[in-house]
């Protein structure tokens, strides 16, 4: 376990099932844990064409079972005092909603993101899955937050993903400004290179980030420096 603190930006490699429960409340969660085995299982077998030979598996992303989502929706449960906004599938959704509405949060239908021209297929062959799906879910002290967009489609400059899995960032800085507020605490337990918050640190929010793989967290220590040293450049 490794914490970097880059500005307002702290930055931890390890497994977030242990951190977490270290970590004071924060205001939001935002983040884009792996998805379910059907999902990962279908990728897999669509990338053994690629000419680096990589694949989910060997870059660190192991399909979610439906125990460790429930496991992990209430860890985020207690890590926030605020909206949980968790990117995930059409396979974990249910699970995910479900638990959190045991968990007495307020939770709504899934929310589209909708990438049209993506090659990533959930299982063998068949139509390209061109639409993840955004669970979110508050608790009362949210519930005068206001009316948010109901789904987010990708446009121009929404292709700059830094590593596979990866979403681009003016989705994020969507994301994270719909769901936090400025000077607000934005905690990533999935962070992988660093989008989220690199959108946090244009967006004018703290950042809490944890990453297992070190090679993601490398890459995301660069990004969110780097956005940082742009946002005192155009202060």
């Amino acid at each position: 376990m490794r914490k970097e603190v880059i500005g307002n930006a702290e930055l931890w490699l390890g497994d977030c099932l242990e951190i977490l429960p270290t970590l004071p409340k924060v205001d939001a969660v935002i983040t884009d844990p792996p998805y379910s085995e059907r999902t990962h299982k279908g990728h897999d077998e669509n990338t053994k064409g690629r000419r680096d030979g990589a694949n989910a598996r060997e870059l660190g992303y192991a399909a979610l079972s439906e125990p460790q989502a429930v496991e992990l929706a209430r860890l985020f449960h207690a890590a926030t005092t605020g909206w949980v906004v968790w990117f995930t599938d059409s396979e974990l959704a249910t699970f995910i909603r479900r638990e959190f509405d045991t968990l007495g949060r307020t939770t709504f239908a899934p929310l589209p993101y909708h990438h049209p021209g993506r090659s990533v297929r959930l299982s063998g062959d068949g139509p390209s899955s061109w639409t993840d799906w955004i669970v979110v879910a508050r608790t009362k002290a949210q519930a005068k937050w206001g009316t948010l967009r109901g789904g987010y489609v990708a446009g121009p400059g929404w292709s700059d993903k830094k590593r596979m899995g990866g979403k681009p960032l003016t989705l994020m800085q969507h994301v994270v400004s719909d769901y936090s507020k400025r000077g607000d605490t934005v905690l990533d337990p999935f962070m992988g290179s660093g989008t989220t918050g690199a959108a946090c640190c244009i967006e004018g929010r703290q950042f809490i980030g944890c990453e297992i793989d070190p090679a993601a967290f490398d890459i995301a220590c660069r990004r969110i420096e780097d956005a940082q040293r742009q946002q005192r450049l155009f202060a």
